[in-house]
Parts: C-alpha cells; sequence; structure tokens
C-alpha cells in the first residue's frame, strides 16, 4: 500500500472539488456507464479549456488500512496532452473521517479546516493499563491524522523509544517550520 503525504492528498482534494464543479457546471451531464469497471465518463463541453474527459468511478479508499466509505464519488480526470488520468477525492468526506470540520467561505473563496470537539482527540482518556505496543500504535495514528503533538502528550509516558521516536518523524514531516520540530531524546526516558 502506497503512503501519501497529507499536503498533497489536501491540495490534490481541493483541485478535484473545483475540477470537479467545472466539469459538471460546463459539461453535458450524458453518462455513459461501462459496465465492467462501473466508470461514467463525462463528456467535457469545449468551454472547458485543457480538460479532455473526467470519469466518476466507485473505486474504494483506504486510511490506515481500512476502507472509507464515500458518499460521492471519485473522480479521475485526463487533460488535453496527456495520456495519465489524475485521480480527485471529496475532500470534506475525507478530512471529515479524520476528524476535521470542513467549511466554505464563500465570500473569500476559502475552505476552513477545525479539529471536531466531539471528536477531539485532545479530550481523549488513556486506558491505565495500555501496553507499550497500543500506546505507540494510537499515539502513531493519531499523530499521522493531525499532525498535532498535544494530542499525543498523555501516551508519552507509556510509549516505547521507538514509537516516540516514530511519532516525533513524523510530527516534524507535517511541520515546515524548523522551530516547530521536535527532538525523540527530550521525550525518552533514560
Amino acid at each position: 500500500m502506497k503512503k501519501f503525504d497529507f499536503k498533497s492528498i489536501v491540495v490534490g482534494l481541493v483541485i478535484g472539488i473545483i475540477g470537479f464543479s467545472i466539469v459538471f457546471a460546463a459539461g453535458e451531464r450524458k453518462l455513459a456507464t461501462i459496465s465492467e469497471k462501473k466508470v461514467a465518463t463525462v463528456p467535457v463541453a469545449e468551454e472547458t479549456e485543457g480538460i479532455k474527459s473526467a470519469n466518476i468511478n466507485n473505486d474504494k479508499v483506504y486510511f490506515n488500512g481500512n476502507e472509507i466509505k464515500l458518499k460521492n464519488p471519485l473522480v479521475t480526470i485526463v487533460k488535453d496532452g496527456s495520456s495519465e488520468a489524475q485521480l480527485y477525492m471529496p475532500m470534506s468526506e475525507l478530512l471529515e473521517y479524520m476528524h476535521f470540520k470542513v467549511e466554505w467561505n464563500s465570500d473569500d473563496s476559502s475552505v476552513y479546516l477545525t479539529m471536531n470537539g466531539q471528536n477531539n482527540q485532545k479530550n481523549m482518556e488513556v486506558t491505565p493499563d495500555i501496553s507499550k505496543n497500543q500506546a505507540d500504535t494510537e499515539a502513531i495514528e493519531i499523530i499521522q491524522k493531525t499532525g498535532n503533538w498535544s494530542y499525543i502528550e498523555k501516551y508519552i509516558p507509556d510509549m516505547s523509544s521507538n514509537g516516540i521516536e516514530r511519532a516525533v518523524e513524523i510530527y516534524n514531516s507535517k511541520h515546515i517550520n524548523i522551530s516547530e520540530h521536535k527532538k525523540a531524546s527530550d521525550y525518552i526516558k533514560n
């Protein structure tokens, strides 16, 4: 299974939503279904510059090994002059799955992402008899989903040295500003 960079996924999803909107706003809504792969091709109107075709498909999406049941389909777009298709996913559904609240502001054409209070990892309790392996697994999953160090601090006393090193590595990879980077040695008990 391929590893995906969260920032690339978010950018791709934003572009996908915009591209998906353009295709349906400008294109004809005639769908020709290809029965074997459950793919529908949307003809693109001439005004939609640069896009040769858009395909709607029912492929599955997995996050950390778990299938995400999408309400909206994936879209594959082939641009003029290219034979490779680009895959676009419904961003709001994926981010909501990762416990983000997604709000669209039409005034300034921007998307605002915030952690949902009800699913906020910071408010969750750590069981007192948690094993090092389980603490490592839970903390690493949280840091991969959120990139927020404060959400995993409660796990650190129960984590292994390797788990802490991995969590620090993931955290640092999600934060470009070097002044925000963590050192595993600051959290590992000697």
